[in-house]
């Protein structure tokens, strides 16, 4: 297994030795191959330590504070005890506010920050699903339907 020196995270993350060192000293983000014992000791980081800073590191420039990624990792850690490391292997949005963890229904969506699940909802397949109510209820082909979806493409089109 290769490990990796504080200097190298530095170089590697983006962060500064002063960052990784307090959130070491925090708590926040430990190594897992050696801790720090005393002045002048090494922390060992592992790549997968790596993945965790950059995890953070990238939260905190899209805008979440160190605190939210704190409290959300906290909870994240207490909500999935058998996911060690839920920064190296969950997949995240954020929208700088908040924090979302995409679950294995593509449909479902955690809110960590409000801990709660959002749901997604596609407008092409509502559509087509209300499209084809309208065609079996009327008994019409949608002439209508299809009509306004063109012009609603048009619209888009020259929108952008």
């Amino acid at each position: 297994m290769e490990t990796f020196n504080s200097k190298m995270v530095s170089r590697i993350v983006g962060v500064s030795l002063r960052q990784i060192q307090y959130w070491d000293e925090r708590g926040f983000i430990r190594p897992s191959v050696k801790l720090a014992e005393g002045r002048g000791t090494q922390r060992l980081y592992s790549f997968f330590d790596l993945v965790q800073l950059k995890v953070i590191k990238d939260l905190t420039d899209y805008g979440l504070s160190l605190q939210k990624v704190r409290r959300c990792l906290s909870y994240l850690r207490r909500s999935f005890p058998d996911t060690p490391q839920p920064l190296s292997s969950l997949r995240y949005l954020t929208d700088g506010e908040k924090l979302f963890v995409l679950t294995s229904d593509k449909n479902k969506i955690l809110d960590v920050m409000d801990r709660q699940f959002v749901f997604s909802l596609g407008i092409g397949n509502l559509v087509r699903e209300l499209n084809g109510e309208v065609r079996r209820i009327t008994g019409r082909a949608g002439r209508q339907v299809a009509r306004e979806e063109r012009r609603a493409e048009g619209k888009r089109a020259a929108s952008a």
